[in-house]
């Protein structure tokens, strides 16, 4: 009887194990990108909006604003995902240009549903790119404001 009752904790542990490892993990912003380069270091961030009327390019000098679009970002949390068939009305291609390496990350934000990020220079480049679902609402407001 004591065997049996070994045999289902076993069993338990096991699944309770798999299910732990195999559960999505999820990430902020700032752990994805901002814990992986120094926000101060941020000279500009170009913003490339696309929509039904096209394309429009803003550049992003005032470390103001760069402040504000990076906490607007570091408000977003995230699951990885893949970015197979995205469904959106707009995004904005990001980059983000420091003073020493120059561009160090892009980001592709489409409407407030996914982020791909891609890290410049990445030591491996196989873990260069990542997609992510944006599981909360989180304020875009500044990002869209550099467009009107």
């Amino acid at each position: 009887m004591k065997r049996l009752g070994y045999l289902a904790a076993a069993i338990v542990i096991v699944v309770g194990l798999g299910i732990f490892y195999f559960s999505p993990k999820n990430y902020t912003f700032k752990e994805t990108v901002l814990d992986k380069l120094d926000p101060t270091s941020v000279a500009s961030i170009e913003v490339i909006k696309r929509d039904q009327q096209g394309e429009h390019t803003k550049n992003v000098t005032d470390s103001n604003e760069i402040n504000e679009i990076l906490n607007a970002l570091s408000a977003a949390k995230l699951k990885k995902s893949t970015s197979s068939d995205i469904e959106f009305t707009e995004s904005y291609w990001m980059t983000l240009n420091t003073k020493e390496k120059g561009r160090a990350y892009g980001m592709t934000l489409y409407d407030n549903d996914y982020i791909n990020t891609f890290e410049y220079n990445a030591a491996a480049p196989k873990n260069a790119s990542r997609s992510y679902k944006i599981t909360n609402d989180f304020d875009t407001l500044v990002i869209r404001d550099l467009f009107k």
